[in-house]
């Protein structure tokens, strides 16, 4: 009788190891910076009391291995030049890796998180992004361009 309660006994020991071990995959993070030019920056050009989108970036996400899916981006657009007073709102993105567009709103600091629609596809591709921005002046036209976009693309392998 006791031989029976310890064998149980050491099989559920065994079955509750088993179970409760996990296997956890590699996370890492790499900065892509879009090009120089237009192709690299967004702009938008806003007459007073207009809203509108801006030009559409492209970046180029490669070298990453090739099995990496993405858990969160983040977009830096710190560099940029502007007159007037366009107020930024959302941020879009999409990946040649996932149909349509996803949108988060603009980020405090020029920085913006964005990982709905995103998590879990393939990191490697391009990437595009534009924004879009009302012009809260009621006087005059107003433009601003970010250029020099930082993309950390954060993912597991």
């Amino acid at each position: 009788m006791k031989a029976k309660r310890l064998i149980s006994l050491l099989l559920v020991m065994v079955v509750v190891f088993f179970m409760t071990t996990t296997a956890f995959a590699a996370s890492s993070s790499k900065t892509f910076t879009s090009s120089s030019g237009t192709i690299g920056s967004m702009s938008l050009y806003l007459d007073p009391g207009e809203s509108g989108s801006s030009s559409i970036a492209t970046i180029n996400v490669s070298g990453l291995p090739a099995d990496a899916v993405i858990t969160k981006v983040v977009a830096d657009c710190n560099t940029m030049s502007y007159s007037g007073a366009i107020l930024s709102n959302r941020l879009y993105i999409t990946t040649s890796n996932i149909s349509g567009w996803t949108s988060a709103p603009w980020g405090s600091g020029n920085k913006t998180e964005i990982s709905a629609e995103l998590i879990g596809t393939l990191a490697n591709g391009t990437y595009q992004l534009y924004y879009t921005g009302t012009n809260v002046s009621s006087l005059s036209p107003g433009y601003k361009t970010y250029k020099n976009i930082k993309l950390t693309v954060y993912y597991n392998y």
